[in-house]
């Protein structure tokens, strides 16, 4: 895969809100908050996934160090990824579209199959029959702290984009998105970096279930408001009033509010629509067959 640092755009800072926050953190120490890590620790999926369930990754790109926070591990760039399985159109035919899953916070490299299988699974009950690719990322190298793991999931976002352009360049498929939870950060961080790299309408569909991301950045005026109006050509957020996951453990982090729980706070971009789905039973089932709410996703692609 490539390595194009030298002509892409650099990381943004973190600054304002946030960085007080952090400052915040360190001093009171969030100590109810290895608590509510643990509240996103759940059913990471209903199916069993193949170990070689095709999927792009980047485990073992960072590490978090006790001072530093995170960091890029020897050997890797903010662009590299590798592949594993077989990816549909590279030795086969090309297929017309793809979509790509995105699991969320605290899946182990062996669990995320799993979740990447039940994705897959409750697609094709609902009549979606394009071939589906996971994104695996460290999302559990921190078990406990927030602020490095959610600054991982950002940094992922150019490593997507990145395999991202690299498979329609060879393939020519269509691409659809889906981040749960977590991976619902990693997926506008990728609208965002394809943005920067002068993507327009290159994603055919974004779609957040439960994302835990914050519910203002949505919008025209927020972090990934341009980015979403650019990238991709429709998101759809599909959020749960009664989320405690998002309700209690993202408000304890953040002293905000997820997406994934109050949909688009301020106005969203034109082609950004939310979806209440309160009928679904927790945080760990939009993604679920049978109760999810995957037959309202893909009617909605």
């Amino acid at each position: 895969m490539r390595s194009p640092d030298s002509q892409r755009h650099g990381a943004s800072s973190r600054i304002g809100r946030r960085t007080f926050l952090r400052g915040t953190a360190a001093t009171v120490g969030l100590a109810g908050f290895v608590g509510s890590a643990s509240a996103f620790e759940g059913d990471d999926g209903d199916i069993t996934g193949a170990a070689d369930f095709p999927r792009a990754t980047t485990r073992g790109h960072f590490d978090i160090h006790w001072w530093y926070g995170d960091q890029l591990t020897d050997g890797h760039t903010a662009w590299d990824y590798s592949t594993v399985g077989d990816i549909p159109g590279y030795g086969t035919a090309n297929p017309n579209e793809v979509l790509v899953s995105v699991h969320g916070w605290r899946v182990a490299p062996d669990e995320a199959p799993d979740h990447f299988a039940t994705v897959k699974q409750s697609l094709r009950n609902n009549g979606y029959d394009y071939p589906v690719i996971g994104f695996s990322y460290d999302s559990d190298t921190s078990t406990d702290n927030w602020w490095p793991t959610t600054d991982i999931a950002e940094r992922n976002g150019k490593k997507l984009a990145n395999f991202l352009t690299d498979y329609r360049s060879r393939t020519g498929a269509r691409i659809r998105l889906i981040g749960h939870s977590m991976g619902g950060r990693v997926v506008p961080a990728t609208l965002r970096a394809l943005n920067g790299l002068g993507k327009s309408d290159f994603v055919e569909s974004a779609t957040l279930l439960g994302a835990a991301t914050d519910n203002d950045a949505v919008a025209v005026d927020g972090e990934y408001g341009d980015d979403i109006a650019v990238a991709a050509k429709s998101v759809d957020n599909y959020w749960k009033s009664d989320d405690g996951v998002l309700n209690w453990a993202y408000s304890t982090a953040e002293f905000d509010s997820a997406v994934g729980e109050e949909g688009c706070e301020g106005t969203p971009p034109a082609n950004y629509d939310d979806h209440n789905v309160d009928y679904v039973p927790d945080h760990f089932s939009y993604h679920q067959p049978g109760d999810g709410c995957m037959a309202e996703v893909v009617s909605n692609f």
